[in-house]
């Protein structure tokens, strides 16, 4: 009788996992744990690692914020003329990472990116706030360079208050916009206790295939 309810409790167990797997849209996934990580007291999940690599296979990984995410693609943006938009640009293969601390759970994707258009640029930066705009002036066109002292970064943006007090900030030219469209993202949750749960999506034409992984 027991060995009947353990062999019951393994069967429940496993198919409310398949369950999961075949119900939910990995997009939806992610959307779920960023929404129940906020609810444990994160102010902003919704940021990943995101990992790049030269045409040499010499990687180079930084934070980025998703602005926002599609059933198909996670778009970020960035300032021209840095590292990892050097190496997108040359080499589009990506991953991004997140990891949300509280329920102990990670999120891996693996996938390819495609600058935005110049039109969806602009919707985007006017979405900003002026404050956010105002910053990017003043940053972007020395961004990831050496500079003398943060003074040229603050003469810069009181010289940007002035010049736009009276009119809106136009798009920056070193503004730009990537969509980011995964082919495989792995699901993580990690228990102290027991053994984690890992479920594979790996991209099957218009849709999504997807299993269990072992831990």
């Amino acid at each position: 009788m027991l060995l009947f309810l353990s062999l019951l409790q393994f069967t429940l167990c496993f198919l409310s996992q398949l369950t999961l797997m075949h119900i939910m849209s990995p997009i939806s996934l992610l959307k779920k744990w960023i929404e129940e990580e906020k609810k444990l007291g994160v102010p902003n999940p919704q940021q990943a690692v995101l990992s790049t690599a030269t045409l040499t296979a010499v990687p180079h990984s930084r934070i980025v914020a998703i602005r926002e995410i599609n059933e198909d693609s996670l778009i970020f943006f960035t300032q021209k003329g840095t590292r990892k938009v050097q190496e997108l640009l040359s080499n589009p293969v990506a991953s991004f990472t997140f990891w949300f601390e509280m329920s102990s759970r990670e999120i891996i994707f693996e996938g390819v990116v495609n600058p935005l258009f110049p039109e969806e640029n602009k919707t985007y930066w006017d979405s900003y706030p002026r404050e956010a705009q105002i910053r990017f002036y003043s940053y972007a066109e020395t961004s990831s360079n050496p500079i003398a002292s943060k003074e040229i970064l603050e003469r810069k943006k009181c010289s940007v208050e002035l010049e736009y007090q009276n009119s809106p900030l136009p798009v920056s030219e070193f503004y730009c916009g990537f969509r980011f469209k995964p082919h495989r993202i792995v699901f993580y949750s990690y228990r102290t206790d027991e053994l984690s749960d890992v479920v594979e999506y790996v991209q099957q034409g218009l849709g999504w295939g997807s299993q269990i992984l072992s831990p």
